[in-house]
């Protein structure tokens, strides 16, 4: 997005807690200044702003206003003492806060423009159970046949992510009750850390080894024992735990794009901007491993040949799970990027 030319841009970074300062781009600390709104912004932002009505004449915010549209658009937006505009629409790829005249009635007390704090995030599903061997049937010389083993449980879902809207903030001139305020007297908080992720889904439960055939019966004659009894079957092997769903990436905090004239960003530059990024979310828990088939049951006595032997039991498969694919990354902090107009009046008509 060219909003500027390389050499004119003017960004403001701010940490997390810490006052802002204006950092030029370039060696000779110049930028350029735009005599158009319409110019400084991107052509569809410009023209949704320039189409939408407006909101109010006077958009008063007193205690905490929450603003569920996309474009605020005002004559005035006037923030009373200890205010707080809460932006809803956390859907949308752009957020336009944009009035010809911002007035602070009570400039010391906190006012705050935040992201609605109430988001929500939805956790990984859990992974389906896996399904169970089958029992062995028949035999093979007498030994009962194997049971099959279970199969692992499917994998928890990953959690999810979401992401904020690019935050614009427009504003001509800047008023309280006594005029212009100083640098540094507005107490402007603007709220827009990222949205914290879901965890992953649990991992399914593994599937139950199948039980193992039972042994044949021993071939008796008249005088003896033929051929002995078979062994029954051995059960088939526990399934795997299955897969934990990896958490959610946190979410990254809000881009804030600041358009006004010089002595706006004068004072813009003073606000306590908090944009870091969302928490990832944890990651999904291994299902639990399956329970191992039993073994086949022996042959009995038959004529002169004895009982057979029972089948062994089935194992737990190493490892007993299949893991999990981690937490989620820490959301990435937000950009402030500051754009000098020398008048915002011809879109906010």
């Amino acid at each position: 997005m060219a909003i500027l030319q390389p050499r004119t841009l003017l960004a403001l970074l701010l940490s997390q807690w810490m006052l802002g300062q204006w950092v030029l781009a370039d060696e000779s600390n110049t930028f350029s200044n735009f005599a158009k709104l319409e110019q400084a912004l991107p052509p569809e932002i410009a023209k949704a702003i320039k189409d939408a009505p407006l909101t109010r004449t006077i958009y008063p915010v007193s205690g905490e206003e929450n603003f569920s549209g996309q474009i605020l658009k005002a004559d005035e937006l006037v923030f009373q003492q200890d205010s707080r505009l809460v932006l809803k629409s956390l859907e949308a790829p752009w957020i336009v806060i944009a009035a010809k005249k911002w007035k602070f009635l009570k400039p010391n007390s906190p006012t705050k423009i935040e992201r609605d704090r109430y988001v929500s995030v939805q956790n990984g599903a859990d992974g389906d159970t896996g399904p169970n061997g089958a029992n062995g049937t028949g035999e093979v010389n007498r030994q009962g046949n194997p049971g099959a083993p279970g199969l692992p449980g499917g994998p928890g879902t990953d959690g999810e992510s979401k992401n904020l809207p690019v935050i614009y903030l427009i504003a001509g001139e800047i008023s309280s009750p006594d005029g212009e305020p100083k640098p540094g007297f507005i107490n402007l908080n603007l709220i827009v850390r990222g949205i914290n992720s879901g965890s992953g889904g649990k991992g399914g439960l593994g599937g139950n080894g199948g039980k193992g055939a039972p042994g044949k019966e021993g071939a008796t004659s008249a005088f003896d024992c033929k051929e002995g009894p078979g062994r029954g079957g051995r059960g088939g092997n526990a399934g795997q735990g299955g897969q934990g769903g990896q958490g959610g990436n946190g979410g990254n905090g809000a881009d804030i794009v600041i358009v006004s004239t010089q002595a706006g960003l004068e004072l813009f530059s003073y606000a306590n901007i908090v944009n870091a990024g969302g928490q990832g979310g944890s990651a999904g828990v291994p299902g639990r491993v399956g329970v191992y088939g039993a073994g086949g049951r022996a042959a009995g006595s038959n004529g002169w040949c004895k009982p057979g032997q029972p089948g062994a039991v089935g194992e737990y498969p190493d490892p007993i799970s299949l893991g999990t694919r981690g937490d989620g990354a820490e959301g990435a902090k937000g950009s402030v990027t500051a754009i000098q107009v020398t008048d915002v009046s011809d879109l906010l008509k």
